[in-house]
């Protein structure tokens, strides 16, 4: 459904896997040409909520989702999913490669952020491929890069927190007490908001079986 600008609702779900231009440029390349795409599929494969995906970029995969906005249960559930799938592959990879591992991704090399936003969008045929068009495209990629200086996080753009129906579905699912607050300034945009949590202080992520993930500083606001 569009609005009276011709433009799509849009909701984007995009994962993206920290600290992977180090490991490409530091780890033997048949290992990491074999772990890349692996993990990128079984990322991929671990969409719950019926997203298209609009590209890869290399360490990200863009996720979009017109129509109806999932349910904030829906979108929790899909971040512990993909983080679960993440996690396991890991975990399995440690498990069949331990000198490998060990040698590359033993300082907890790899994490991985989940940016979710909503927005409004407008698509552009070229050449046969499917193009997003719009503001809200250029924020969630611009987001991928900010000032959190977590290893696994779940950012929510204050756009997409905006459409969440009941404060009380927000603080069941995602902790509203424990989300941090932080903004980015991007030209010709101006500031983005924001809210962030840890993978690890979700309390509906207990039972899944995380990654050790570094404790650092934050940025607040």
């Amino acid at each position: 459904m569009k609005n009276k600008n011709g433009l799509t609702p849009t909701f984007f779900c995009v994962p993206d896997i920290t600290g992977f231009t180090k490991f490409i440029a530091t780890s033997d390349i048949n290992f990491s040409k074999e772990v890349i795409p692996a993990l990128l599929r079984k990322l991929i494969e671990a969409n719950m909520v019926g997203m298209n995906v609009a590209e890869i970029e290399g360490d990200a995969i863009f996720f979009y989702k017109t129509g109806r906005l999932p349910s904030i249960q829906k979108v929790a559930d899909q971040c512990k999913h993909i983080f679960q799938t993440f996690s396991d592959f890991l975990k399995q990879l440690q498990e069949a490669q331990p000198e490998n591992y060990e040698k590359y991704l033993g300082d907890n090399q790899l994490g991985l952020k989940i940016v979710i936003h909503f927005g409004h969008i407008s698509f552009s045929n070229i050449k046969g491929r499917v193009k997003l068009l719009g503001e809200d495209v250029i924020i969630a990629h611009k987001l991928l890069k900010n000032g959190i200086y977590e290893l696994n996080y779940v950012l929510l753009t204050d756009k997409y927190l905006s459409k969440v129906k009941t404060s009380k579905n927000l603080e069941k699912y995602f902790h509203w007490q424990e989300l941090k607050a932080g903004s980015e300034q991007y030209d010709y945009i101006g500031e983005v908001g924001y809210r962030y949590i840890t993978l690890d202080e979700m309390e509906f992520m207990q039972d899944v079986e995380l990654v050790p993930s570094l404790k650092s500083s934050k940025k607040t606001s």
